[in-house]
């Protein structure tokens, strides 16, 4: 490859020598320098690539290719050189008298943005003030450590800024079948005897005994969570209702569609003022968006 290299130096961590396929040449750059990123890359489950433009490289006779590699949470912008004749390419950092071009071009990742009125925030049990200036939507599930701790840390958040966090709990048990599933239609059924019902099945569920309940079989489990709610003074015909008219599945399944709609693969995710974040996060992380 043939450039002129006074001052310039170029890290490359990939040439290929890519075969020419029927694309139009416009397209076929485009083509040839995703399909070398997704063959070379390895990217998170559900991650999708979109071309965003192709324009000349400092590197002699390639294209500079931008792209966008969409997470369910972020977009993070990439480069791809391919030489003219769509045969070789090039991934890696083009570095100029100390600057790095390729993250230059690319530009900072960004966190995705989710319209909250998308989420059907009214249908869900909450904690916290309605109108507060930070709702977290968290798509969890019961058989989720991480959820169970994820809940920990918040609950000690709500406590601490009770006026000022707005707490929304969405179903996620990932597969529409199974225990995980069972045990959101029960806290869903429990849903239809109020708010105050539904917190009672949650943070059962979220403690060390709820836990090892969780482990049993749905009866044993539907028993023991029929007990709890007699013991607070809750008539359990429309809790019964919601399981045997499958009232309860379909709240659950509703939350699911929407995990499913963002692409969510994992519990716990929160959307933090339309701000997706995977995983657990610290404290800190949601005392940032009250500017503490």
């Amino acid at each position: 490859m043939a450039m002129k290299l006074f001052n310039l130096i170029v890290w490359i961590s990939l040439i290929l020598t890519i075969p020419i396929s029927s694309f139009s040449q416009e397209d076929r750059i485009a083509q040839v320098a995703i399909d070398t990123f997704r063959a070379n890359v390895r990217l998170p489950k559900g991650a999708e690539i979109k071309f965003i433009e192709k324009k000349e490289s400092q590197i002699q006779d390639f294209y500079s290719i931008k792209l966008l590699i969409e997470l369910p949470e972020k977009e993070i912008p990439a480069i791809v050189y391919v030489d003219k004749n769509g045969e070789k390419v090039i991934l890696g950092n083009l570095i100029i008298r100390g600057e790095n071009i390729t993250a230059k071009e690319a530009g900072p990742s960004r966190l995705k943005k989710i319209e909250m009125g998308s989420l059907e925030l009214d249908k869900s049990p909450f904690l916290g003030n309605k109108g507060a200036k930070v709702t977290i939507v968290e798509f969890s599930n019961f058989q989720c450590p991480y959820c169970m701790e994820s809940w920990l840390r918040i609950s000690e958040l709500m406590k601490k800024y009770p006026e000022e966090l707005k707490y929304v709990f969405k179903h996620f048990p990932f597969q529409p079948q199974g225990k995980t599933f069972e045990l959101s239609e029960i806290a869903a059924a429990a849903q239809e005897l109020g708010h105050g019902a539904f917190w009672i099945v949650h943070d059962f569920f979220f403690t060390k005994e709820g836990q090892d309940t969780t482990r049993l079989e749905k009866g044993v489990i539907k028993v023991r969570i029929e007990q709890l709610l007699k013991e607070k003074g809750y008539d359990l015909a429309n809790f019964q209702a919601a399981l045997e008219t499958g009232s309860a599945k379909k709240r659950v399944l509703e939350d699911m569609a929407l995990a499913n709609r963002y692409r969510m693969t994992s519990t716990p995710t929160k959307i933090i003022n339309g701000d997706m974040i995977v995983g657990l996060s610290q404290n800190n992380v949601i005392e940032r968006y009250l500017g503490k």
